[in-house]
């Protein structure tokens, strides 16, 4: 264990990602500390909106006159709670439906794999905005749980592969000769051997739901007003770019710094637990 911990800090792109990710994870989780502001309280119509970036408000204030730091990092909070939760309801439910898709083959294996392939087929994206419009007020609860109940298939697929490829080994071969059940053998001696591919898979998923989320809640169909999210605070300051660009660009930067440091954690965790690409 020590030797993987050091193998995967001593990789420039793992330790990087890393070290993005827990500053991100700090300042979401110490906003109420960092912030003087609420991040809903309207200061001040007649002397704070729409301020630029000073000692006082360091990333401005918005048209509404809020603090945007406090927003941004509230909105930090909002947004990987979303991502975190949303990726471990898919990661669980792919890998629960991968694990039994290999395992059983035959007719179970080729119903699961059909219904994936007609989810697959598709858009997801279509698919979010037709559930978000026919749900009307969506919570951030709700919102967790589509994401999450939508997300799964891919990983479900990856799971599956794997799991055809251990069956072939000579310890799962060996637990079937000894009548070791069914469910003690995948979780015992499969869901182990298969934790890398899925840990990468969470970690580079992370990123993509902050994507979706983001432009679900710039639509007006995600987190809504006025709990601060990084997607609805752009969708507020696009009608003032050019007179009053901070508005919008904090955000935005935001998300682009959160994206990128989880891709380049699941890279960098891929390339260091998968030994194929080592």
């Amino acid at each position: 264990m020590k030797a993987l911990l050091e193998r995967l800090w001593e990789h420039r792109r793992t330790r990087t990602g890393f070290v993005l990710v827990a500053v991100l994870c700090g300042g979401a989780l110490l906003a109420p500390l960092l912030t003087p502001y609420d991040p809903t309280l309207q200061l001040g119509l007649d002397i704070r909106q729409s301020l630029p970036p000073s000692l006082q408000h360091p990333f401005g204030t918005d048209f509404f006159s809020r603090d945007l730091l406090s927003r941004v990092l509230f909105g930090a909070r909002i947004s990987l709670s979303i991502a975190l939760l949303s990726v471990l309801i898919s990661i669980t439910i792919g890998t629960a439906v991968g694990l039994v898709a290999g395992y059983a083959g035959g007719v179970v294996d080729m119903l699961l794999m059909r219904a994936v392939d007609a989810a697959l087929a598709i858009p997801r994206i279509f698919l979010l905005l037709v559930v978000l419009a026919l749900w009307h007020n969506v919570g951030v609860i709700s919102l967790i749980l589509i994401l999450g109940a939508t997300n799964w298939f891919d990983s479900s697929r990856l799971v599956r592969a794997e799991v055809l490829s251990l069956k072939t080994r000579d310890f799962i071969t060996a637990t079937d000769a000894l009548g070791v059940g069914v469910t003690r053998t995948m979780l015992r001696h499969m869901l182990p051997n298969i934790a890398a591919p899925i840990i990468v898979t969470a970690t580079l998923g992370i990123g993509q739901i902050i994507l979706v989320e983001a432009g679900l809640s710039y639509l007006g169909i995600g987190v809504q007003p006025p709990t601060p999210s990084w997607g609805t605070m752009i969708a507020d300051g696009q009608d003032w770019l050019v007179t009053h660009p901070w508005m919008a660009a904090f955000p935005g930067v935001a998300i682009v710094i959160t994206v990128i440091a989880f891709s380049l954690l699941g890279d960098g965790l891929q390339e260091t637990l998968d030994p194929r690409t080592r």
